[in-house]
C-alpha cells in the first residue's frame, strides 16, 4: 500500500512537471511567432527622422487686416508678425514662404471687408494662400471707446456699447465669410484684440470686461466656420510684464479715479516717452513693439502647429 502511494506521488509529480514544461514550450513558441518589437531598425529611425525634418517646397501666407498686420510699431519696419512668422515657417516647415501683407492702418472690420471685395489683387493672393492671418476689430473697439469714454471711466456700460458689440459680430461674420468664399481650403487664423490702457488704468474694469466680451464675440464667430482658429493674445499683451503676477502694486500706483482726470492731464499721461507696458510701442502706447510682435508670432505659431494638418500638405512635394 505504501509503494502504491509513493508511485502515485511520483506520477503526480511527473504530471505537474510535464505541465510546467509544456507551458514554457507554448509560451516560447508564441513569442517566436510574434513580430520582433524590441528596437526599431536604423532604417526605420532614419525614415521617421526624415519625416519629422521634412519641409514643404513652399507656402503662401496672406495677412489681411489693420495696422497690426501692417506692422505699425515694428522698429525694423519689415512687417511685424507677418515677417516674423515667415522666418519661423522657413526655419521649421518650408524651404520658401511667400507672404502678401494687406494690412492697412486705421481700418475697421467693415473697411477691411470693403477692400477685399473691391481689390482684385487681394482676391488673387487669397486664392493662392495656404495660410491666412487676420487682425481686425481693434479700430472698431477704439471708436466705441472714444464715444463712451466717460461711461467707461465710471465702470458702467450703456446700451450703445451693447449695440456696437452686436454689430461687430455681424461685421466680423461677414468678413470671415467673404474670405472663406474666396479660399475654401486654407486655414484662417484670427487674432484677438487687446486693451492697450490696462497697465495705465487697471482699475477701469469696464474696459477690460468689454474687451473680453469683444473677443468672446469674435471667438464664437470663428467656431462657426471650418478651419478657422482664434489666436488669443489679449491678456498677455494687455497686462504686459504684469501678466501672471500680482497686480497690487500696479493698481496702487495707477489712477484710481479716471472720471476726475481732465483731458490735458490724460494727454500728458499718455504722451510719456517711457511706455509702462513692455509689449507696447512708446511712440503711441497703443501698437505692439518688437517684443509684442514676437509674442503675437509665438502665439500664432503655437495654434498653427496645433492644426498643422490643415496647411502642411505633403502633396506639395509631389508625394
Amino acid at each position: 500500500m505504501k509503494k502504491i502511494t509513493e508511485i502515485g506521488k511520483f506520477t503526480l509529480s511527473l504530471l505537474v512537471l510535464s505541465g510546467i514544461f509544456l507551458g514554457i514550450f507554448y509560451l516560447v513558441a508564441r513569442l517566436q511567432n510574434q513580430p520582433f518589437r524590441s528596437e526599431p531598425t536604423s532604417h526605420q529611425v532614419n525614415k521617421q527622422k526624415n519625416k519629422q525634418n521634412q519641409k514643404l517646397d513652399h507656402l503662401n501666407l496672406v495677412g489681411l487686416g489693420d495696422s497690426l498686420t501692417h506692422g505699425v510699431g515694428d522698429t525694423t519696419e519689415r512687417g511685424g508678425y507677418v515677417y516674423l512668422i515667415k522666418q519661423k515657417l522657413q526655419k521649421n516647415d518650408a524651404k520658401k514662404v511667400n507672404t502678401a501683407n494687406f494690412g492697412k492702418t486705421g481700418d475697421t472690420t467693415t473697411e477691411i471687408k470693403q477692400r477685399l471685395d473691391s481689390q482684385p489683387e487681394i482676391k488673387k493672393q487669397l486664392k493662392k494662400a495656404d495660410i491666412i492671418t487676420i487682425t481686425a476689430g481693434g479700430n472698431d473697439l477704439m471708436h466705441v471707446l472714444q464715444n463712451n469714454f466717460q461711461t467707461l471711466s465710471s465702470n458702467n456700460f450703456n446700451q450703445s456699447m451693447q449695440v456696437a458689440k452686436d454689430q461687430y459680430k455681424v461685421n466680423m461674420t461677414a468678413l470671415l465669410k467673404d474670405v472663406r468664399a474666396v479660399n475654401s481650403r486654407a486655414p484662417i487664423f484670427l487674432f484677438s484684440v487687446y486693451d492697450p490702457f490696462y497697465v495705465y488704468f487697471p482699475n477701469m474694469t469696464a474696459l477690460q470686461e468689454y474687451t473680453d466680451q469683444w473677443n468672446k464675440a469674435a471667438h464664437n464667430q470663428v467656431q462657426q466656420l471650418n478651419s478657422t482658429y482664434f489666436v488669443d493674445v489679449d491678456h498677455q499683451i494687455s497686462e504686459g510684464q504684469y501678466y501672471g503676477k500680482s497686480k497690487k502694486e500696479l493698481k496702487k500706483e495707477a489712477n484710481l479715479d479716471l472720471s476726475n482726470t481732465n483731458n490735458k492731464k490724460l494727454e500728458k499721461l499718455l504722451s510719456d516717452n517711457k511706455e509702462k507696458n513692455n509689449f507696447l510701442s512708446s511712440d503711441d502706447h497703443f501698437h505692439p513693439n518688437d517684443r509684442g510682435y514676437q509674442l503675437m508670432t509665438q502665439k500664432l505659431y503655437e495654434i498653427m502647429v496645433k492644426h498643422k494638418d490643415t496647411w502642411f500638405k505633403e502633396v506639395q512635394n509631389g508625394e
